[in-house]
């Protein structure tokens, strides 16, 4: 089984755990979920750039993107996500809808509380 399907595959076991108490979850109550250190929820995101700081991109690189955030990490990079999301399919859509709008490196993220422990990428 391939790396990549072997996390899909987790993702969505652990998704469906939680699918009923995620649905009604907005984006900001999803943003304090993430802000929350405690938090074992995963929430996910589509990352579409990160910048060694202070280098940022350029003014009006993101225009046009939805849920714009990002947050600076340890490794000196500012990594910049764009939506919030219950489960891992929604957040699939999503990065598809970047890609095609140009963001041809944007990729989907599982977090939870605290930004800090990147617990599922996928391409």
């Amino acid at each position: 089984m391939k790396f990549n399907t072997f996390f899909l595959l987790i993702a969505f076991l652990l998704s469906a755990s939680y699918l009923s108490a995620q649905t009604s979850l907005s984006y900001d109550e999803l943003m304090s979920t993430l802000k929350d250190k405690e938090s074992t929820l995963i929430v996910y995101t589509v990352q579409v750039g990160a910048y060694k700081i202070p280098k940022n991109p350029k003014k009006g690189h993101y225009d046009g993107v939805e849920n714009l955030f990002s947050r600076k990490y340890d490794d000196r990079f500012n990594r910049f996500f764009s939506g919030l999301f219950n489960s891992i399919s929604e957040a699939v859509q999503y990065r598809d809808k970047l890609r095609q709008s140009g963001y041809s490196d944007a990729f989907v993220l599982g977090l939870d509380g605290g930004f800090d422990r990147i617990l599922i990428e996928l391409d």
